[in-house]
């Protein structure tokens, strides 16, 4: 019996969004990562801690996989070294084949059979004939890398076949065995995180959307720097890769690419 884990967890993430014309612009220095607005320490997670926890649900009935074909939990935690990873425990998988694991930041249905997020973070695999006995284990980033140190932007973890070298199904290239919606039980990780809008600036000339008053986004444009745009709205740099964890190329791209639209809610992260 064989664990699929070896080279699959290194440098596996799949960042998917697609960028617009770059208006270029170095960062500028920030406040610590690790202290909030007023200058406290941020929470950090203990070694150990459990950070979200699911279960695989039945795939669609219009999923080329048999319903119940693939059963067991799923477990973010923190190791030893302060890295995430993906546990997952008591996997069965009907038929005994290969299947895959990969990240989705989108709220799937119950009955979704096709993976069609914009954003997607492969781990890896279980082999055919995987021990539902034995815990699989992903490493997904550490404290500084994906989401900032927090991941609870994460909604699923998905479970699709491995490639077996037929040609994809162009309607559904990404169909769906199971997924397991994440629950996530983390104290608030930037606390005193707020969002105000100071008003247009060099660098900084793009249009806000608001919500009850209470700035939501900001369309990028021509020039701004993202430095700039973080200081329009009261905010460190490190506070805006944070709130923007599907960035693309990565979520800390030093560069404002006019026309993107930069999240500034914490509710949409």
């Amino acid at each position: 019996m064989t664990r699929a884990l070896g080279a699959l967890t290194a440098a596996l993430g799949a960042l998917l969004l697609v960028g617009c014309s770059a208006g270029a612009g170095a960062p500028a220095p920030s406040s610590s990562p690790n202290s909030t607005q007023d200058g406290a320490a941020r929470p950090v997670l203990a070694a150990g801690t459990t950070a979200a926890t699911g279960s695989f649900a039945d795939a669609g009935a219009a999923s080329t996989a048999a319903p119940d074909s693939v059963s067991g939990s799923v477990a973010i935690r923190v190791n030893e070294t302060g890295v995430f990873e993906l546990v997952v425990d008591d996997l069965v998988v009907t038929d005994g084949a290969a299947v895959q694991f990969t990240l989705t930041a989108d709220a799937l249905s119950p009955d979704e059979h096709c993976l069609e997020s914009d954003w997607r973070f492969g781990l890896g695999q279980a082999d055919a004939g995987h021990d539902p006995a034995a815990s699989l284990v992903f490493p997904i980033g550490g404290s500084d890398g994906i989401g900032q140190g927090d991941l609870s932007f994460i909604r699923e973890v998905v479970v699709t076949r491995a490639p077996s070298g037929a040609a994809l199904d162009k309607a559904c290239p990404i169909p769906l065995v199971s997924h397991a919606a994440l629950v996530w039980s983390t104290p608030d990780l930037r606390p005193g995180l707020a969002v105000a809008d100071s008003g247009a600036r060099i660098g900084a000339m793009g249009t806000v959307t608001l919500d009850g008053g209470d700035p939501t986004a900001y369309t990028v444009a021509q020039g701004d720097t993202l430095a700039a745009v973080a200081d329009r709205f009261g905010i460190a740099l490190d506070d805006l890769f944070y709130l923007n964890p599907r960035r693309s190329p990565n979520p800390e791209d030093a560069h404002a690419f006019t026309g993107e639209l930069l999240n500034l809610s914490r509710a949409t992260r």
